[in-house]
């Protein structure tokens, strides 16, 4: 018996196996690449809008149906079935749906009720994007990350996301009136990057599809692009290799690369289920009436909730949360601000919190099962957790007080103790980096300029929605002020020493963040220096801490100075840590030997 001979055959099998699948998998990325432009043409460019007319594009039942088989084909003949069981479902129920679909569609015609349905709510288009969004998350990023290390993968997909979103923008269906390429390039990025900044008022400038584009990138860009597709790679992908395990383990700081996909699911889900919970509770804090009908409260509820809790700032009101409407609805006012608190203090800080919960939950439940203390308590808060949360609060105190005290014959005006300390709470939450403002900036007190642009710079946490240097990073350079003072030699802080890389990289951050927004100030400067130096510079300050407010300036703007203000948008997003990794060189060539220290003489 020829063994040898055998194991060519069913080599040649499995290979020929193998190329049968990746075609299969080519031919439906085409499909549904297709789908997606033609859903594009629908909905940004198609002008007749008669109800149910663009359904009668036969493309739509013919695409639809050959995805369906490919999906079956591929769940039944290319997905191991032990191995991949929720790959397998999802991916068969997605085809039995497709197909039935296309047989309902078929046998009923096009009655009233699917037209109607489908046309007010562009199910056909919906389903379009959705199937072209699942077929990217299965791309695989190893000969990607070959190339590109994760810092620069990550400022790359940024920057697509960004590019794709101002074309998007500038779709004619997008906007009442039209808008340049630059004022639709800096709403994009000011949406990817949860800034808040805005050239052009979105509640008038943009359609109900504009505006829907504007949330979609919001959340894209509050949670991460590589999240958002390796979450819908979980259901849709058979494996995740080594390398694209490490790209998700760096973006998302976890410890251990083993538990990088859970994380991933805890990450998206908790980001879902707080921004639901914050849209009942800003929907439920309108006053009757509100904003208009129920289903304008709920839009707005919605907008708003995914805005604040990704730090964005974006309105859907002319005036954001200054309109008439909402100004003095203080309920509302800690709804947003709390949900902006919650964004802002990172993804690790709010896993470890759910740990902890988790961990506290299971040990009542032994204690009161058995009446004795379990033993094994597990979850402890983190000192990372602990110092961003204690940084966190000691800000927004000191940012409530300031404003408490400085604003009282300013924008407080004429309010009671309970408006005052709900406008003071708001306004020292809002800069760090949100954007959202219920009171006229251009009536704010100098002190009380100053005061933002600092907690504008400060920003948010680590691995969070917001922008800035980071609380964590302004906490080291405190604590490394009171160490000179102490004169001990490290970091010393509740019986944990903090790590000297650590030190180095906040000094890094602080000093190329200053470098950044100055070179922003000089070039803006030289170009409408007319509007003066203090406005310039809480621009620019508000721009890299992705924070969005403004003293009524960018609009005024030339095109030259909006997209200084674009690209420190987009930095202060990156972050600086990530910008100098992004261009740092592999470790591999390290000498290993060190030259003699010497000390500098520093007064």
């Amino acid at each position: 018996m020829n063994l040898s001979g055998l194991k060519i055959k069913y080599f040649n099998l499995g290979t020929r196996y193998d190329y049968l699948g990746r075609f299969v998998d080519s031919l439906l990325f085409i499909i549904t690449l297709l789908l997606f432009i033609l859903a594009l043409q629908d909905i940004g460019f198609s002008l007749n809008q008669i109800g149910g007319a663009h359904l009668n594009n036969p493309y739509y039942r013919i695409f639809f149906l050959i995805t369906g088989i490919l999906y079956l084909i591929r769940s039944v003949f290319f997905t191991n079935h032990l191995l991949n069981r929720k790959v397998f479902l999802t991916s068969f129920i997605l085809g039995i749906v497709l197909v039935f679909s296309f047989f309902l569609r078929f046998l009923i015609s096009y009655g009233f009720i699917a037209d109607r349905f489908f046309y007010e709510f562009s199910g056909f288009q919906l389903l379009a994007i959705i199937l072209f969004i699942l077929e990217i998350s299965r791309l695989k990023l190893d000969l990607v990350s070959k190339v590109l290390n994760p810092a620069q993968l990550f400022m790359i997909s940024f920057a697509l996301i960004i590019l794709f979103g101002a074309m998007l923008l500038m779709m004619p269906l997008s906007t009442i009136s039209p808008i340049t390429f630059v004022d639709a390039f800096f709403t994009a990025t000011s949406a990817v990057c949860v800034t808040g900044l805005t050239a052009v008022d979105t509640a008038t400038r943009f359609t109900f599809l504009g505006k829907l584009i504007v949330l979609s990138l919001i959340q894209i860009g509050g949670i991460g692009v590589m999240t958002i597709t390796s979450f819908f790679g979980i259901f849709f992908k058979e494996s995740s290799s080594f390398r694209e395990q490490i790209l998700l383990h760096n973006f998302l700081s976890e410890d251990s690369i083993n538990g990088v996909l859970k994380t991933l699911m805890k990450v998206v889900l908790i980001t879902f289920i707080i921004e639901i919970v914050g849209a009942a509770f800003i929907y439920f804090s309108l006053q009757p009436g509100g904003i208009g009908s129920s289903s304008a409260n709920l839009r707005f509820a919605i907008f708003h909730s995914i805005s604040a809790f990704c730090n964005a700032g974006f309105s859907n009101l002319s005036n954001n949360l200054n309109d008439i409407r909402v100004r003095e609805n203080y309920s509302l006012h800690y709804s947003v601000a709390n949900l902006i608190v919650l964004g802002g203090l990172g993804f690790p800080v709010l896993l470890n919190i759910y740990n902890y919960m988790k961990a506290q939950a299971i040990w009542l439940t032994e204690y009161a099962k058995t009446r004795k203390p379990y033993v094994h308590r597990v979850g402890m808060i983190t000192f990372n957790s602990k110092l961003v949360m204690t940084s966190t609060f000691i800000l927004l105190v000191f940012g409530t007080l300031s404003f408490y005290l400085l604003e009282t014959n300013f924008t407080q005006k004429g309010m009671d103790f309970h408006g005052k300390l709900a406008m003071s709470y708001f306004q020292s939450v809002t800069p760090r980096t949100a954007g959202f403002n219920n009171f006229s900036m251009e009536a704010l007190a100098k002190p009380s300029i100053l005061i933002m642009i600092f907690l504008m710079w400060v920003g948010a946490s680590p691995v969070s929605t917001g922008g800035g240097i980071k609380t964590s990073t302004f906490a080291i350079a405190m604590l490394n002020i009171i160490r000179i003072i102490r004169g001990k030699n490290h970091i010393e802080i509740h019986r944990y020493e903090i790590h000297e890389y650590s030190v180095n990289k906040a000094f890094s951050i602080i000093i190329l963040s200053v470098i950044i927004i100055m070179i922003g100030v000089f070039g803006i400067f030289l170009i409408d220096g007319n509007y003066g130096l203090l406005r310039i510079v809480f621009e620019c300050f508000s721009a890299f801490g992705t924070v969005g407010l403004s003293l009524n300036l960018t609009p005024l703007l030339s095109d030259g100075s909006k997209i200084i203000l674009i690209l420190l948008m987009y930095l202060g997003r990156m972050g600086c840590i990530t910008l100098l990794l992004s261009m740092a060189h592999s470790s591999a060539g390290q000498s290993l030997y060190r030259y003699p220290k010497e000390n500098i003489i520093i007064t």
